[in-house]
């Protein structure tokens, strides 16, 4: 298996090199139009092509028919490299339906109907195909010359032979053509450790078929042991792939670099965690993204959201993992759908926060850091708790808090010297709400802190602790809405 390749692209007409490291068995090249893609895979497949075979199922051909002057160009180097020199192929459905009829009869239709050749047999490619489309049913005929034939039932249950693309959906036709492409050149290739590569399969495929195109590929690939990179634009087919393949890697691609590393497994969660948030779409409306750390952060902001006068946020939540990280690899996504390196959002973290990516003013999720410790002290401000009772005395309530449960007093006693910079731990804070908050039926202290943040923008200690930084990009010029 190939852990890196290098080759040209052509971004805004000009050839670039790549250099892409950190393969995996499955891979995904992903981003926008004009970043070389298809020109990436074109000419690594031109280059070497005893390693590599290129599918380009770009709406071409007619009938998916054996036709012998098209294999015999698929036997002569040169011309199978000529016409895989553009990203559409006018005879690609004749071409796969070909190379499949063809390279059975050389395997021998008897022998692999009959007997296991290295563990390959008949019945496992006509499985193959059923896990792609399990609609259909792939046969091999019994006479010659041996073609692939295939079958869809009726409301009968009537085997119904398809002998001709008008009887099929042009979803359906291209979904075929590239089953059998992919399933010949694996058979071919057979523990080789040889790659394939896939440009953009998702033109003409139903979400649902993208889900099972990824579960195909993830047969293939482990049963022939065959490498894959897949170009695509679509969210749902690497959405997909991630959640089916053992072995992936992810390429974001970016126009401006000459090498760029795959996101590998153990990171694909947070991937898939971005790409649930709709990046693109929040891009391009204008949405202002914000990147918190945990799930507290997340419930004060998103109930903040909710009230009308707040401006629309996409709230991304770190799940208490690396922000950091979340904040690398949203960067890399808003580059792969979109040329606009202005900036679209914040990263928020807490205070504590230390290290360079802290002064990373420039880049398109700078991080912002509370003025307070963490979200929790926004409870202790004068105007979240003034929206429970205008008179309360914040000391008295955590003196009765300290006189009832003595572990606390040290803590207690720091509140009380620094409300703003001592860490409050979830245990602390939920007692200080509920000696506090017995005013009203709000029974979650990030609810009553997402409301006041909600009611227009901060003023006071609110401001304060949050930091104008924070509250000049979320709020802006937006004047303070009446309670």
């Amino acid at each position: 298996m190939k852990t890196e390749i290098t080759g040209n692209r052509f971004v805004k007409n000009t050839q670039h090199p790549l250099k892409i490291t950190g393969l995996e068995r499955v891979n995904i090249l992903f981003g926008k139009n004009g970043t070389g893609k298809s020109t990436f895979l074109r000419n690594v497949y031109q280059a070497q092509s005893n390693d590599f075979h290129l599918v380009v199922p770009e709406r071409g051909g007619g009938n998916m028919l054996y036709a012998s002057n098209i294999f015999d160009q698929e036997n002569k180097e040169n011309e199978r490299k000529s016409v895989r020199s553009k990203n559409w192929d006018s005879q690609y459905r004749e071409r796969s339906i070909s190379r499949t009829v063809a390279i059975t009869q050389s395997v021998g239709y008897k022998t692999l109907k009959k007997e296991s050749v290295e563990e390959i047999d008949a019945e496992t490619i006509e499985a193959l195909f059923g896990v792609f489309l399990p609609e259909f049913t792939a046969k091999f005929s019994e006479t010659q010359p041996y073609s692939i034939e295939f079958y869809r039932s009726d409301e009968d249950n009537n085997a119904i032979k398809i002998t001709d693309t008008s009887q099929l959906s042009s979803g359906q036709v291209e979904a075929l053509s590239l089953a059998a492409d992919i399933v010949t050149q694996a058979v071919l290739w057979r523990n080789e450790k040889k790659c394939i590569l896939v440009d953009e399969p998702d033109a003409h495929l139903h979400l649902d078929l993208q889900n099972r195109f990824a579960i195909f590929i993830e047969e293939v690939s482990k049963k022939f042991d065959i490498q894959f990179i897949i170009t695509t634009h679509s969210q749902a087919l690497l959405a997909s792939l991630m959640n089916v393949c053992e072995s992936i890697g992810i390429v974001c691609l970016d126009s401006k670099k000459e090498e760029i590393k795959a996101i590998q497994k153990n990171d694909n969660f947070i991937f898939s965690n971005l790409l649930s948030s709709d990046l693109a779409l929040s891009k391009v409306i204008g949405r202002k993204i914000v990147i918190v750390e945990g799930n507290d952060d997340f419930l004060v902001w998103n109930q903040a959201a909710r009230n009308q006068n707040f401006d629309d946020i996409a709230i991304i939540e770190a799940g208490g993992g690396d922000i950091l990280q979340y904040k690398t690899y949203t960067e890399k996504i808003l580059n792969a759908v979109s040329d606009d390196n202005n900036q679209a959002g914040i990263t928020l973290t807490d205070r504590d926060k230390k290290g360079d990516a802290t002064h990373d003013t420039n880049s398109i999720l700078p991080i912002k850091r509370l003025q307070c410790f963490s979200i929790e002290n926004l409870f202790l401000t004068n105007e979240v708790l003034q929206s429970i009772k205008t008179d309360i005395d914040l000391n008295a309530e955590l003196d009765g808090i300290s006189s009832s449960n003595p572990d606390d007093t040290a803590d207690i006693t720091n509140i009380k010297n620094d409300k703003k910079g001592t860490k409050l731990s979830k245990d602390l804070i939920k007692k200080i709400h509920n000696k506090i908050d017995i005013h009203s039926n709000t029974t979650d202290w990030r609810i009553r802190v997402g409301k006041v943040l909600g009611k227009g923008r901060p003023t006071g200690e609110l401001l304060d602790f949050l930091g104008s930084d924070i509250v000049d990009y979320v709020w802006g010029e937006v004047a303070t809405a009446a309670e």
